[in-house]
């Protein structure tokens, strides 16, 4: 064998070990269930999930100024301060009646959070910004439909244990079961902040995206 060809087929082998641990991380990223990942940290991103739209999810979510989700490689906030202003607090109640029971409605400084659900039950967590794109949570795209083996109790004991990590000082408010998390309401100073615990992982997800807390809204 001549030597000079050790090189080539060493950086051929490389290649060919590269494109096999990328389709491997594309395969995992894309169909490994959803509920076999999370966040943990404050904005630090480690989630496992699908592309496209959630079960069920009326196809509206996915169109208006800035159409994409979370896993096409964009933020849940991308679209939030383009075009005119169509949402406001006297109409964001009724602008989100079509996605179900309005269940609560929180403004935030970067627009609203709002839950619906179906019989008083919440099913949903929605991101509506003033400019009317309305686009689900990640934790409702990605963790929904969840096997729930962690109670709402052991729930709460595990928010409590990273809020006492990363938020010293805050206190749960109120919380919110979803199919397949929960998600944590907390005050912090005079801010209220919210993080989802996976039903089945136990898996942190703390919604950096909001802004600041504004209040709650009629409905």
């Amino acid at each position: 064998m001549n030597n000079k060809n050790i090189p080539k087929k060493a950086v051929i082998s490389i290649i060919i070990l590269a494109t096999v641990s990328a389709v491997a991380i594309a395969y995992a990223m894309w169909y490994v269930p959803s509920y076999m990942g999370g966040m943990m940290g404050p904005g630090g991103m480690m989630s496992w999930g699908y592309q496209g739209g959630p079960v069920g999810a009326p196809t509206s979510w996915w169109g208006g100024p800035m159409m994409g989700s979370m896993m096409a490689g964009g933020c849940p906030m991308a679209g939030w301060w383009y075009g005119p202003v169509l949402v406001n607090d006297t109409n964001v109640v009724e602008y989100v009646k079509s996605y179900g029971d309005v269940i609560s409605v929180e403004k935030y400084s970067n627009g609203y959070y709002v839950i619906v659900g179906v019989g008083g039950v919440p099913q949903w967590e929605l991101l509506v910004f003033p400019n009317g794109f309305v686009h689900p949570e990640p934790q409702s795209m990605m963790w929904r439909g969840a096997p729930m083996r962690i109670s709402e109790e052991e729930a709460r004991k595990i928010a409590e244990g990273w809020l006492a990590r990363y938020f010293p000082g805050a206190e749960i408010e109120e919380v919110y079961v979803f199919p397949g998390y929960y998600t944590f309401h907390f005050k912090i100073g005079d801010d209220m902040q919210m993080l989802s615990v996976n039903g089945y992982s136990g898996a942190v997800w703390f919604h950096s995206w909001h802004g600041r807390y504004i209040g709650e809204v009629s409905h």
